[in-house]
Formats: structure tokens, sequence, C-alpha cells
């Protein structure tokens, strides 16, 4: 069909910060439901802040993040922020059926985002990488069924019970964290 779609680049030859600068901004102009799915959730102090933002707000924020990530340090430091995020009133859904590999963004239904973007530095400053934004109510219906089935699939974190996770493992996650900017 017809729709307006705007292309965004982003790696270490381009002067600007515009993918990560569009993600924010997508998370601001929310008022109802924000559903982000990625493989890989290091997020930069901005991109984090905004999304408790969005939640703290009353806007329905959802993460859908594979349950395990190929790279160790990589679910390290993501498990850092997921405490923070879950305090905030993010839900956070646990992908159970493998790796979920999907990058997208759905923001209320009327637009959306999608690409080859991870939510982490190292995907919007360093990779070679492309976003897509489509504004169309019809496609980003389509693109947010899709990303129901992952929730569909998924187990929902609880603050509660994450809370209790072994010392060892916050104090790794911790130390990740640390790291989060070169990941």
């Amino acid at each position: 069909g017809e729709c307006a779609v705007q292309v965004m680049p982003s790696g270490p030859g381009l002067a600007t910060r515009a993918v990560e600068q569009v993600l924010i901004t997508a998370i601001y102009s929310a008022r109802e439901e924000l559903v982000l799915t990625t493989p890989y959730f290091v997020p930069s102090e901005p991109l984090s802040l905004a999304l408790i933002a969005a939640a703290r707000r009353g806007v329905k924020v959802v993460l859908v993040l594979p349950a395990r990530v190929d790279s160790q340090l990589v679910r390290y430091a993501s498990g850092a922020f997921k405490v923070e995020m879950l305090e905030a009133g993010v839900k956070i859904a646990a992908f159970n059926d493998g790796l979920l590999h999907t990058k997208s963004v759905t923001v209320d239904g009327t637009h959306s985002l999608f690409g080859s973007v991870n939510l982490d530095p190292r995907s919007m400053r360093l990779n070679f990488e492309i976003l897509l934004a489509v504004y169309n109510a019809d496609f980003t219906s389509r693109l947010r069924a899709l990303q129901q089935q992952y929730i569909d699939q998924s187990q929902l974190l609880d603050l509660e019970t994450y809370q209790i996770r072994p010392r060892l493992q916050q104090t790794a996650e911790n130390f990740a964290r640390l790291l989060s900017p070169l990941l």
C-alpha cells in the first residue's frame, strides 16, 4: 500500500545521532502504548530515561527481550537495566522461543520503527545500521500483531522475583553495566 517511510542510517561515519534521537522522540511522543522488541537491550542513559519517563506518565511500555542472549556480557549488562525498568512500571516480556532477532517499535498503534538497530550503544553509534520509520496505522497494526505473538510466547518478569536473584548475578550485572557504553 501507500505510506510514508523515512529511512535513517547509523554508523561511525555519520555526524549525527539521528537514529537514537528518533527512537527517543518516538518514546516521548507515546501517549498510550509503546512496544519495543530487541535482542540486545543495553540502553544509553537518554534512552533509559525516556523509557522510564514514558512508563511513569502512564504509557503502557512493554519491552520484549529474548530470555537467553548469545553474549554473556550483554546478558549481564541488560540485567542491570531491567530492575530500573520494572521499578518504573515497564513490563518486560522474556521471549522463550529462541533468540528473538526482531528490532521493532510500535507507538500508539499509529506509527512504527523497525530495521537492524538494537537498543545498545554499539548499534546506535558504531555499527552500520538502518532504521525505517513507517507512518501508517495499517502497517503498524500488523507489526503490533507480530509483537503480540512474541509477547504470547514470553514470560512476564515480576519485580519482586527479579529482585531476589542471586547476589553474585547482581554483582556481575552491575559490573557489566559499567562497560555498557562499550557494548
